[in-house]
Parts: C-alpha cells; structure tokens; sequence
C-alpha cells in the first residue's frame, strides 16, 4: 500500500530543495499559497513500482538511510521509482501555469494518492511539498489511535505482528478485498485470518470506479462474491472506497453510493459505510447528509495530527504513516466515533438507565454482536428490566442491553421488541379480571408508593373489576383495580386478590327483550354447556332479571318468560330491547280483518283504550309492525289505507288476509248486476276475468265477500249451478228482491 513512500517524499523534498526536518521550501521566503483541492486523500495506490514481497523492506531500507546519506537517499528513491512515463513517471515539477502550492502552515497534507491496485496514479505527489511525519504507535499526543486498514502492499502479516499492533490500543483492522469487478486482494485471506487470531475485530472495503447504476450494482455483487468465498459473516461492516480521481464528478456519486449500499443490503450486508476523502465533500461531489455522517469514514491528514477533528462523522482517517516497533511498514490510522469499527457495529455503549416492558414474543435476545442468539423474547415477555445501556447499530436499529432486578445481564434485544415505560413499574398491560380483596391491606395511590389508601370491610363484600396491569421491576405484579361504576380504585398487588368468574357479578336488569335471531345458542351455564338455541324462540319477548358483563367482552342476559320460568343465557346481540313488555316492534306486510267484536283496540302498553273491535268489525287492515308481549299475546298495530294509525289489537281478534283483500266474509245474499261499466276480476292483483256489461241484469249469489284494504267491498260471485264468476266492486251490483 507504501511502495516506498518515504523514499518517494524524500526524493520530492530533495528534488524541490526541501529539507527532510521541514515542511518549508528552499525556494523562496514565501509560506504559504493555494491549497491542493486534492490534499485528503489517501495513499492506496499499488502498482509494479516493486515486487509485492519487498514493498516494505524497500521503504523501511529507504528510510533507514535517509539520516546518514541524503544523496544515497535520492538516489534510492530514484531507483524504486523508476518507472515508464506512461504509467506515472515522477519527474521534478516545473514552473507552468498549473503549478500547485500548498499552504502547509494549516497543517494540511497537499499529497495526493489514490489506493487502486489496477493503475498508478502518482501524477500529484511529484509536486508535494512534504509529506506527513511518521508517526509512533501509541503517540499520547496525537488524535486517538483506534484501527488500521490494509491491503495486499502491507504485505504478509503474522498473527504475532498483529498483536503488536493490538498492544498499541488498535482493535479492529478493515482490509481490502475488490477493486471494481477485476482485482482481489490475493492476502485477504491470511490477513482477515491472523487479525482475527490475533484478537483485532474485522471489517472489509472495496475500492469504487463506477458511474452508473448498473456498475454500481456489477461491483457490490463482485464485493460480496469475495466476502462469501472468504466466508465472512452478514453483520460485518462493509466499506465503500469512493475516491478514485478518473471518476470524480462524472455522475451523480451520492446516489450511485446510495445504489451500491443498497445492493450491499439486499445481497444480506447491512453494515455500510463509505470512505470519502475531504476534497469531496468540500468540493460538493458528494452529499454525506444524504448518506448519513454517522456511515461516513472522512480521510484527511493534518502536518500536525494533535486533537480530534471531524467529529461529526463515523470516523477520521488522519494519517497513513504510522510505525509499530517490530512490524515492517507504515499504516493508516484511525479515530472511530461512533465505535462502529472497533465494535461489530453495533457502536459505542450509550447510557440509558431507562426501564422497558418486552412486548413482543418473536424477537431474539443476542449474546454478543455476533449474532450469537442467548434466548426468545417469548421467554420474558411482558417483563419489565432495565436498558443500563443502549447502542445504536450501523444495520439502523436500536439495541437495548438489560437487566434485570438482581443485577443479572439478560441480552441484547432490538428495541422494537419492547416498550420504554416512564418508570420502574414498566407499561401498562391490558389485562381483564373480576376480583375481590383477599382482605384489609394498602392501595396505591402511584407508584412512587407514597399515595395509599385502604381496603375496607365493606369493600370485601364487593366484586371489583381489574383493567389493566404492571409488572414492575422490583418483581411484584400490581393491578388497576376499578369498582363496577368504572371508579379508579387504585393498584394492589396481584396476590392480594381473590379471582371470581369471568362473567362477572349478576347485574340486576328488569328489560325485556325480544329475540331477534336464529343462530344464538342459550347457555346453561358459564361453563358454555348448551341449553337450547335461539331459533326455538324466535320473536318471543322474555324478561331480563339480571345481566352479565362477561371478560371477553359480551354481555349475556339471564332469560324469564311470564311465568317465571327461567330459559338460560343468551348473547345481548341476539337479542332486541324492548321499550317495555310488549316487546320489540317486528316488521310485518301483513293484511288483517277484523273479524271479532269483543276486543279493545289499545293506544298503547299500559293499557289505555283507543278503540273497540266492534265498531271495526269486518274492516281490512294493514300490519305494518307486530309484537310478541311478553304476557304470550300478539299484539297488531293496524293502519288504514291512508297511513291512518288505529292502534294495537290482540291478533286473536283478528282474521289474517293472503293480500289487501282482506279475509273472506261468509255471505248468503244475491245480487244483480246493476252496471255495465264494472271489471270482474280474477284476482286481488286486477286480473280481469270478465266485464260487468256482459252480466248486466243478471242474478248471482255472493257466497264471500271482501271488505277490500283500499276501501272498496267485493262480491265472490256464483250462478245457480255453483260456477264462480269472479269479484265484483259491490257498487256494481244492487241487492236481488
């Protein structure tokens, strides 16, 4: 990843007259200029300046001679230098128009370099004014030294030299796997391996050239591919290098990154982030609140790396020359903020010290963020434990860590799975019961406990109804109790409560009630044992002496009839309440004659007399509602034709008609025809039979006649041999001498 770097510096210093000591030119008194718009990216280029197998001795050798002999120094540089013009030559920057300075007195690293493995891309360090220092590992002085990252040019590196590098304070490593969809880092494999062993923590990055979608896509495939031939697992924090210069501001690069993450997720790699050096973002390249500070891993490098800077993103990449004694090499160093690096992404431990109540039972509570499953929500549902602390994972979601009353570590749970609560007492949870109080003890008032009251004798007579309850962290169970007027009584603890039957206490009614459906079954008990089914009364009125308000929300009414005889227990909804003992209107079309002079025609159910049946006898009326009373009689409320309301007859006083033509009257009388301008019909729907101008003057016997519902009476007529001949409107007729 350094082929040698130093050496390279130090031929540019030698080259522009620059002391290895110092970041000043000897070209002149001027200190500073322009700043290169490029200075923050870093080195990753890997090339055919060297073999692979030497990269870092070359480097270390470099500079290593650098204190004894400047000239050899040059020369050494030159040498591992030395390549064809095409594929990056360094040669000593000229005067021209583009010339680019630095203004090193901000403590800025002007060099540019790129970290591809397929080109060179040198073309601006040849005009550096200086590098970055070197610096030691475990520096007290410079920003925090949290995790390197490396690639195939930090060559072989044994478990034993990783360790060195772990006693420094470093703990985790992001190594290189792909490069666009050609290259492979061909150390992946030992390297991920002997970190590992080595006890550094993990992670991979991919080094961008795409410009469209479709690459954008083509290259997180040929990412993952790699991480699954190195079986490395899902929750492992997957890096975007995007910085290559040959692309930059050829696309729209903020959502062709937003493209590549999401590839990422959908192949199962939910941990991203995305490497950006400075120049980009400051130049507007790229947008980081659109992909989100917290997944933005900022490279810049100051002269002078004192203090943290950068704080608002995930992490700060502040210099690649960093030594650990007894490694060959220099490396990236990094500050992680958010601790998404140095953990397994889950981050930093945030304290919390809230409690939360588990809530659902399909949820995994996790050892570690490794994906190690510790136990099933299901096991502490409706628990309420302690979130000690939380920790905000770069998958998106929030994990609580819990507790719970004796100290003792539960798991990791997704927050999502619980329910923060206000207090120790956890969440209110719904629950349902009748009780009564096992005897005189403290209500609460709240659950700061300082609110009481108490339990009386008189109130150990009474059923009370539980709504709700909680389960508080210190182990006990209290529930809402309320009386059953709906009055807030207070909390108890469970185990003072006596349980009653689900139906609840028998609430004293007195409504009837008429049964308006077929499909209810009558219970004998609540034991749900079947005592008949409704369809067996149907429409029959019954009082309600008492009703019960059940726990699984129905109310059921215990069923008498007028003699008293009790009939079971029936749902409420199959039931229609009446406003008194004649029960529910019942709609009827019916037609009903009056066919008795004996009854009284009632204004209503109390009795009051609006009419008697004689001074209707024989008329037609319509039954536009019935009712079953409750004393076992049908009661007809009759309308005219008209609309005319006549008030309520027992039906017994009644004779039912088949339409509006009322019920047939038993008749001996005879008639003759007395007008030719009649129809005599078939039938009450006015199908003529025949014309009374064919019959006039004739003599016919009416057997029945019909005091018809619109007003009119007709005759049922018959000749002398017993043929009938159909109904006539009796005011077409006249009475036979």
């Amino acid at each position: 990843m350094k082929i040698g770097l130093y050496a390279i510096a130090l031929f540019f210093m030698g080259t522009l007259g620059i002391n290895a000591d110092t970041t000043q030119t000897t070209t002149g008194t001027q200190s500073s200029t322009a700043i290169s718009s490029d200075s923050s990216t870093r080195p990753r280029t890997e090339s055919t300046l060297g073999s692979e197998s030497n990269t870092s001795e070359s480097t270390e050798e470099t500079a290593n001679n650098t204190t004894t002999n400047s000239s050899q120094t040059e020369e050494s540089a030159v040498e591992s230098s030395s390549i064809d013009e095409t594929e990056g030559t360094i040669s000593e920057p000229q005067e021209s128009d583009d010339q680019i300075y630095y203004d090193t007195s901000l403590g800025l690293d002007p060099t540019y370099r790129s970290r591809s493995d397929i080109k060179v891309s040198l073309g601006r360090t040849a005009r550096a004014a200086a590098t970055v220092p070197y610096i030691e590992a475990g520096d007290p002085t410079t920003p925090s030294q949290d995790f390197i990252d490396i690639s195939s040019h930090n060559g072989l590196i044994s478990v034993d030299q990783f360790k060195i590098i772990k006693s420094y304070g470093v703990s985790a490593v992001v190594v290189k796997l792909t490069e666009a969809t050609s290259y492979q880092n061909p150390l992946a494999a030992s390297q991920i391996a002997n970190a590992k062993a080595a006890g550094l923590i993990v992670h991979a990055y991919h080094y961008s050239w795409y410009t469209t979608e479709s690459g954008a896509r083509a290259e997180a495939d040929y990412f993952v591919s790699y991480a699954k031939q190195l079986n490395l697992p899902t929750s492992m924090l997957m890096v975007n290098d995007y910085e290559e210069p040959n692309i930059k501001n050829k696309a729209n690069h903020t959502a062709l990154a937003q493209v590549f993450e999401n590839r990422l997720k959908a192949l199962g790699y939910t941990n991203t982030h995305h490497y950006i050096g400075i120049s980009w973002i400051t130049e507007k390249v790229i947008d980081p609140d659109v992909l989100g500070k917290n997944k933005v891993w900022i490279a810049q490098y100051p002269y002078e790396p004192v203090g943290q800077k950068h704080t608002e993103y995930s992490a700060w990449q502040w210099t690649y020359n960093v030594t650990f004694p007894g490694v060959s090499g220099t490396f990236d160093m990094n500050s992680d903020y958010n601790k998404y690096f140095i953990s397994q992404g889950q981050g930093g431990a945030i304290t919390d010290g809230r409690y939360a109540t588990i809530t659902k039972d399909n949820y995994t509570i996790w050892q570690n963020f490794s994906w190690t499953k510790k136990a099933d929500s299901k096991a502490y549902l409706g628990q309420t434990l302690q979130v000690k602390v939380r920790y905000e994972h770069i998958n998106g979601s929030t994990y609580y860590s819990l507790y719970d009353n004796q100290g003792k570590w539960i798991g990791y749970i997704n927050a999502g799975g619980t329910k923060v609560a206000t207090g120790a007492q956890g969440n209110w949870q719904s629950k349902n019961a009748y009780v009564k109080f096992k005897q005189q003890d403290t209500i609460y008032r709240d659950f700061s406990f300082n609110k009481t009251t108490k339990v009386t004798a008189a109130m150990l007579k009474n059923t009370y109804k539980v709504t709700g309850t909680y389960r508080h962290f210190n182990g006990t169970t209290y529930d809402s109790v309320y009386d059953l007027n709906g009055t807030w009584i207070g909390y108890i603890p469970t185990t003072k409560l006596t349980v009653q039957g689900n139906q609840g206490p028998a609430i004293s009614d007195g409504r009837y009630v008429t049964i308006k459906s077929g499909n209810y079954s009558i219970w004998q008990n609540f034991s749900w044992k079947l005592k008949s089914s409704s369809k067996d009364y149907l429409n029959q009125t019954f009082l309600v002496k008492v009703r019960y308000e059940h726990l699984n929300g129905s109310v059921y009414y215990s069923l008498y009839d007028n003699k008293g005889t009790w009939y079971g227990y029936i749902n409420a909804t199959g039931t229609k309440t009446a406003n008194n003992a004649g029960g529910a209107a019942i709609s009827s079309s019916k037609y009903v004659t009056i066919s008795s002079k004996n009854y009284s025609i009632w204004q209503n159910f109390s009795w009051k007399e609006k009419n008697k049946s004689s001074k209707l006898f024989g008329q037609t009326f319509q039954v536009k509602v019935y009712y079953n009373h409750f004393n076992g009689s049908v009661y007809y409320s009759l309308y005219d034709n008209k609309g005319t309301w006549y008030g309520y007859i027992n039906a017994n006083g009644t004779k039912t008609a088949n339409n509006a033509g009322g019920a047939a009257i038993s008749s001996s009388k005879y008639v003759t025809i007395s007008s030719k301008n009649y129809s005599i019909w078939q039938n009450f729907s006015w199908k003529e039979k025949n014309k009374s101008s064919k019959l006039y003057g004739q003599t016919f016997q009416v057997r029945v006649y019909y005091n018809h519902f619109n007003g009119s009476t007709y005759y049922s007529l018959y000749d002398n041999k017993g043929t009938w001949y159909g109904y006539i409107n009796a005011n077409g007729t006249k009475a036979a001498k």
